[in-house]
């Protein structure tokens, strides 16, 4: 049986997590949900999206990724449903799913628009409820995704991330944790370690780089090869984050010499 796997910015305090499972398992009584996070910040489609890629990996090839993160809920916007190398993935098309699909290899994706997978009686500002939870159970159970609706052409997207090179690169926040670390858009380089770079964010410059936040002794802002990859901005003991005053979408500058 998939895992089905819960991504929304509803938080913990209401009801709609818990009539989104309801929901699913009311349709298939064998549905294992795993809640990734109900934290994101309300509607920030990119913290969403940089949560879903920096996960999708540790999951099982035939999980199915239920992505409510929605400001346009009630209006014209599709959401779309499908496969993506091997996992399945319905999200609002708001590019919720651009990180996911700027690197994926199998792409095939349908509007969901047949309401025999929907609940009766839906509403204009709760699709997690009456759209997304039953068509996750209805996929758990086997329809398939020419059911669902019409094949849907994602337009291409770029990687969100880029690779380190000498001289200058230009970059931006794409996440911030609980912890105040702060998540860039470049991919973590062994280079780094020779403290021949500077990342320039704001009137800040960090110019000290460590495998671990214990490696630093210091309380200043320090460059972390974070276990997404990327490199992150820490503070040991600390929040970079606050320091900074960091934001994302940010920019920044990373200068190699």
């Amino acid at each position: 049986m998939p895992t089905i796997v819960l991504l929304t910015d509803f938080g913990s305090k209401d009801y709609f997590v818990g009539v989104m499972k309801g929901v699913i398992s009311s349709i298939n009584p064998l549905a294992r949900t795993v809640d990734l996070t109900h934290e994101i910040e309300p509607q920030n489609v990119r913290q969403a999206s940089f949560v879903l890629w920096a996960s999708r990996k540790y999951f099982p090839e035939d999980s199915i990724f239920v992505n409510v993160v929605d400001p346009g809920v009630g209006s014209e916007r599709k959401i779309v449903c499908g496969s993506i190398d091997n996992q399945l993935f319905i999200a609002p098309d708001n590019g919720l799913l651009d990180y996911v699909v700027a690197e994926a290899g199998d792409i095939r994706l349908h509007v969901a628009s047949n309401p025999r997978y929907f609940n009766g009686d839906i509403s204009t500002t709760f699709h997690g409820r009456d759209i997304f939870a039953p068509l996750a159970a209805h996929l758990s159970r086997g329809v398939g995704l020419a059911e669902i609706g019409n094949r849907f052409d994602y337009p291409a997207v770029k990687k969100f991330y880029s690779q380190i090179e000498h001289g200058r690169n230009e970059g931006r926040v794409v996440y911030q944790d609980r912890f105040g670390n702060v998540f860039t858009s470049f991919l973590w380089d062994e280079a780094l370690l020779a403290k021949r770079a500077t990342v320039k964010i704001g009137p800040n410059r960090i110019q000290h780089f460590y495998l671990s936040y214990s490696a630093s002794r210091t309380k200043s802002v320090v460059g972390i090869k974070g276990s997404s990859g990327l490199l992150e901005l820490a503070v040991n003991l600390g929040s970079a984050a606050k320091v900074l005053k960091s934001s994302i979408g940010q920019k920044l500058t990373l200068t190699l010499r």
